[in-house]
């Protein structure tokens, strides 16, 4: 955010209160020298009087130095005490100068107050002194160069058009007039019917007053001095304008007042304005306001300190505009701001083209450099500042035009700034503590919906550089102490991560936005640090109304955000949990976008399908996530398989395709042509839930056995928990305590946890993913069977986990076929048969077949 303290030019009182205190001083000082010279004339009438025609010039020397020149066209003393004098001028030379009058300087520098008008009144019995009609006073007069010329100053002063000018000419033998040139510094001051009354002390008028200095003309409505007290009151109407060093000003109040003795100027209802380089309409004008100022002035010249008082308003021609209760400026000995203070529910403005801006705080600090420009401000309590700035304009057609809008938030804002060309400021680093947020919502290139960045901390600092058409821009945020980084997407997913520190680089302009339109200030982010304790969070919006929304959360020691990538790395034992379990690895690779990692390092899985279910680990190298499918892709590396296991049961592969939401698991080798490299352990329960038929061969006592384990190796294995069914493909061999099988595929049934009577999808809810027990397993294709002391081969096999049966079937050209080593070969349409039993089941065909039916059972005992 720019704040454009320099426009904050509360000084520029100071320049018009020192105006009228200048003008004031002095038209009070010469009030009270017009008494003193008149009232004390006819008592010092002869004393060096030089009579012409008429007239007389009178003047007073002290040590061989004149103090003052009094010259009139005609003098007349009434029977009752009054005079009048006609076409007076007196010259009033400054005191302490004639010590220094053999310095060359000293004479060069000399300056003189010269007080003159057609007629004066004087009362000497009662003390009152009136000027008759105008008076006229130049202050600050150039000296003359010798004594003559001193009492020649009066008299040669041109008093029937008096001049209401700053050049007003000066009388003869003066320097002034000789060079034919007017004198900047002189004041010339105008106004009528003055009236002195000695006893009071109090020099008044009721009418207006004009005075010009240094280009500048002012007017106020009636006057009151007191010498005594040395307070000079203008009534009403204060008014100056003109040219304050080269550029156009005015000032305004509803009343002045100036005390002398302790060097202040008070003004009520004052308002200051200046226009920069003269430029037209509003744009180029800074307005200051207060309904009460005071100004104090320094003992050697110029403005020392100004403070206003309620309803302080601040306004630059930009249409920055700061308000406050209170507020005061110090000013060094050249008359330059050197700190300002503002407080009192401060308030901030700022409006253009293409910035709205507003702030408010308790209070305000600035400091300015040698040149009065704002370099420093310090904002406390409650900081607020805000602002909505176009970023591109809109392209033909474009419905909208891009916009960023940026919030900023603290307990306190420290900020430095620097100044261009044309003496605007531009913030150089800020410095934000105490529960500090920066917030930044952008519109999108597409016109649908914004994208947010939020960074908090205890502390927040940010450098900003400037660009080339002047303005400057947020170059990058750094934060300590519980710092939050918050991006929102522009479909609405939340990332959030937490740490100790923070780091965000910004972009040099803003993406997306119109060819050839002009980049205010870049709004997002480059690149992005966090470190310590780092937790990162990920909100998805409920995809249909009635869904809960998806939550991601990670723990990590390091957090880095790549912009051009959308790409955030996690490094240091990284922990992540979701709803559905919890993942460990040393990286992990998220894109923000989509959602979808990559973990490597000592990858660990654990996840839950049910409230009842038992928790299915997984171990891998490597891990890639696709969050829209809900697929977790585990990987080994040589000589160390991904594995996946529930209770007793397991899978070994160089890949693990695990599925959520299909609920299932697909296992295989990295490459296509690969060999059996698919382990999977199958636990039974110890029973078969559902027993082959019996038959009267069948002894009922060995329907039922212990649990027991069996191993599957396959090329490719996929596992449905919606069926219970894992699918082995790619040849496989399987090893049980009942024998080794082989064949070309193999699908192995799971029963639901023992729940017979459940319904399907309640018995996948209670047993979870590749929970329960082994049921059987159905192989087909060159089927071959090894048990101890017996082979048997076949096109198709059913093998019952639970009681260890082996039914085996073939075809009419390759029949089922079992060699006993004790027994021989047996052969039939359908073998059943099980390592721990002495007895081959023979049946010469399937229930159902066409063709004659027989049923033969024939039973072959070993000998013992």
């Amino acid at each position: 955010m720019r704040v454009s303290v320099d426009r904050l030019r509360i000084w520029l009182l100071a320049g018009a209160g020192l105006l009228v205190l200048v003008v004031a001083g002095f038209l009070g000082l010469a009030h009270w020298r017009v008494h003193r010279f008149i009232t004390e004339l006819p008592r010092k009438l002869g004393a060096d009087v030089r009579q012409e025609t008429n007239a007389f010039t009178w003047s007073q020397t002290v040590k061989g130095r004149v103090v003052f020149t009094l010259h009139a066209a005609k003098a007349i003393q009434h029977k009752d005490g009054m005079y009048t004098l006609h076409d007076v001028g007196v010259a009033v030379y400054g005191h302490g100068q004639a010590q220094n009058e053999e310095t060359p300087s000293a004479k060069k520098n000399e300056r003189v107050d010269r007080i003159y008008g057609k007629e004066f009144d004087l009362d000497q019995n009662t003390g009152v002194v009136k000027a008759i009609g105008e008076v006229h006073m130049d202050l600050e007069a150039p000296a003359a160069k010798d004594a003559k010329g001193k009492m020649d100053y009066a008299a040669g002063t041109d008093i029937k058009e008096p001049p209401i000018a700053a050049s007003a000419p000066a009388g003869p033998g003066t320097e002034q007039h000789e060079a034919g040139q007017g004198d900047l510094k002189l004041i010339h001051v105008k106004t009528t019917n003055l009236v002195y009354l000695q006893k009071l002390g109090t020099a008044a008028t009721d009418e207006d007053i004009e005075f010009e200095y240094n280009g500048l003309t002012g007017h106020a409505k009636g006057a009151e001095y007191n010498s005594d007290t040395g307070i000079l009151i203008l009534h009403a109407a204060v008014k100056a304008n003109g040219l304050q060093n080269g550029k156009p000003v005015l000032l305004t109040a509803s009343r002045a007042e100036l005390d002398r003795d302790s060097h202040t100027v008070t003004l009520n209802d004052a308002e200051y304005l200046t226009v920069s380089g003269g430029g037209e309409g509003p744009r180029g004008r800074q307005t200051v306001r207060a309904q009460h100022a005071v100004i104090l002035l320094r003992d050697g010249g110029g403005i020392e300190h100004i403070q206003g008082e309620t309803g302080v308003t601040l306004t630059a021609g930009d249409g920055v505009r700061v308000t406050g209760d209170h507020g005061e400026v110090w000013f060094n000995e050249h008359g330059k701001a050197q700190n300002a203070h503002i407080w009192g529910n401060v308030t901030y403005a700022a409006d253009d083209e293409t910035r709205h801006a507003t702030g408010n705080s308790s209070e305000a600090r600035i400091a300015f450099d040698k040149q009065g420009n704002a370099e420093h401000v310090v904002l406390n309590g409650a900081v607020k500042l805000s602002e909505h700035v176009l970023t591109a304009a809109a392209t033909q057609g474009a419905a909208k035009q891009a916009w960023s809008d940026r919030q900023l938030s603290a307990t306190a804002v420290e900020m430095g700034l620097a100044s261009d060309a044309a003496g605007r400021s531009h913030p150089r680093d800020a410095k934000a503590t105490g529960n500090a947020k920066l917030r930044v919502v952008d519109s999108v290139a597409t016109g649908k919906g914004t994208r947010s960045n939020a960074m908090s901390g205890d502390v927040l600092t940010a450098q900003f550089v400037t660009g080339s058409d002047g303005t400057s821009r947020l170059d990058q945020v750094h934060g300590s102490g519980r710092t939050v980084l918050e991006q929102t997407t522009e479909a609405g997913v939340v990332n959030t991560s937490n740490g100790d520190t923070l780091e965000v680089r910004f972009r040099e302009a803003a993406k997306g936005a119109a060819s050839g339109s002009k980049e205010m200030q870049g709004a997002e982010i480059a690149n992005a640090v966090q470190q310590g304790h780092v937790v990162v969070t990920r909100h998805t919006p409920a995809k249909a109304e009635g869904m809960e929304p998806e939550m991601d959360k990670a723990t990590a020691e390091r957090a880095t955000f790549d912009g051009n990538t959308q790409m955030l790395a996690l490094s240091g034992n990284v922990q992540v949990n979701n709803a559905e379990g919890t993942m460990w690895s040393d990286r992990l690779l998220v894109n923000q976008v989509t959602g979808d990692g990559a973990a490597e390092g000592g990858v660990k899985a654990s996840y839950q399908q049910g409230p009842q279910a038992a928790m299915v680990h997984v171990m891998a190298s490597r891990a890639d996530l696709k969050k829209a499918g809900g697929t977790a892709i585990f990987h080994g590396e040589a000589g160390r398989p991904a594995r996946l296991w529930q209770n007793g049961s397991q899978v070994e592969a160089p890949v693990l395709e695990f599925n959520q939401k299909r609920r299932d698991l697909i296992a295989h080798g990295e490459g296509a042509g690969v060999p059996m490299v698919v382990h999977t352990v199958l636990v039974s329960t110890g029973e078969t839930s559902q027993p082959v038929e019996k038959t009267a061969a069948a002894k009922p006592d060995s329907m039922a056995r212990k649990g027991s384990v069996v191993r599957i190796a396959s090329r490719e294995m996929h596992y449905s928990d919606t069926a219970h069914e894992a699918e082995f493909t790619g040849g496989v061999r399987i090893e049980s305590a009942d024998g080794v099988m082989r064949g070309e595929r193999a699908v192995a049934l799971l029963d639901a946890g023992g729940q017979k009577a459940a319904a399907p999808k309640a018995q996948a809810s209670a047993a979870g993913f590749l929970g329960g027990g082994l049921q059987r397993v159905t192989v087909t294709g060159s089927i071959l069977i090894d048990q101890p002391g017996r082979r048997a081969t076949g096109d198709r096999l059913v093998y019952t986990a639970g009681d260890g049966w082996c039914v085996l079937t073939g075809t009419a050209a390759v029949p089922p076929r079992v060699v006993d080593q004790a027994h021989g070969t047996v052969t039939g349409g359908e073998l059943r048969f099980r390592s721990t039993d002495e007895s081959v089941v023979i049946s010469n065909g399937e229930k159902g077949s066409s063709g004659p039916r027989v049923h033969t059972e024939t039973r072959v005992k070993r000998d013992r």
